[in-house]
């Protein structure tokens, strides 16, 4: 396996960087066809490597991926500011965690001529601190909102004065549940995806239930659905189809 660091180091920089310029001669290829494909792969990302040998393999699948993912005639060399963090979290990132993809997109974006705009830095450390969970969460509400109703108890006295709220009835959850590994920790995920403005859950309607005389329930229906900040990040990292959890 080719050490792209120990071979910047025996032929320096600029030789490694003439040999793809020059179309990787024939002798080159003939004895290192591995390490000249790997730079191919590498050049277009301008961070330094510092690679571990049992890190090549997934970087250099992540980076044919990322190739492969953007017309050749569009793809520009990334920014150092954003593929230098991207690739180092792609070396301790697994093909089978979520966040992988999210990472590989981002990256697939800032090669794009035609849509590096939509790159934006903050979406790197959006990622960084979302769970897979939550990533899926904003890919289920990327195709539909979530709509939540329930009615809660209205307990009072025998004149219809409010003591307490007593029991919980939901009416309507259209939330995906088989889609999350952690379900029971559903709303703790909507709380950390409002606090980071990815997604709003709004009451859109709030009333009385009565019998003849007092109140004996509210009633709330709700939505669940992205900001618009994260349709932008959803847009440039989450993958439009997704097998995760299948």
């Amino acid at each position: 396996m080719i050490d792209l660091e120990k071979l910047s180091n025996i032929l320096g920089a600029d030789t490694v960087k003439k040999i793809y310029d020059d179309g990787a001669s024939k002798p080159v290829q003939e004895t290192s066809k591995i390490a000249v494909d790997l730079i191919k792969a590498a050049r277009l990302f301008t961070a330094p490597f510092q690679l571990l040998a049992s890190y090549q393999d997934r970087l250099t699948n992540h980076f044919e991926r990322i190739r492969k993912s953007v017309p050749i005639e569009n793809q520009i060399e990334a920014p150092a500011s954003l593929s230098g963090p991207i690739i180092d979290r792609l070396k301790y990132s697994g093909d089978d965690n979520y966040l992988t993809d999210l990472y590989v997109n981002l990256l697939s974006r800032a090669i794009d001529k035609e849509r590096v705009n939509e790159a934006h830095p903050a979406f790197l450390h959006i990622i960084d601190q979302i769970s897979p969970d939550e990533a899926m969460l904003l890919y289920v509400l990327s195709q539909n909102r979530i709509n939540y109703d329930y009615t809660l108890e209205h307990i009072h006295d025998g004149n219809g004065r409010f003591l307490s709220w007593g029991k919980k009835e939901i009416l309507i959850d259209t939330t995906p549940k088989d889609d999350f590994l952690l379900i029971d920790y559903f709303f703790m995920y909507v709380e950390h995806l409002r606090a980071l403005n990815l997604v709003y859950w709004n009451n859109i309607k709030q009333e009385g239930i009565w019998d003849d005389k007092f109140q004996t329930h509210a009633l709330t229906k709700s939505e669940m659905g992205l900001t618009s900040f994260c349709e932008l990040f959803v847009k440039a990292c989450v993958p439009k189809e997704t097998v995760l959890f299948l």
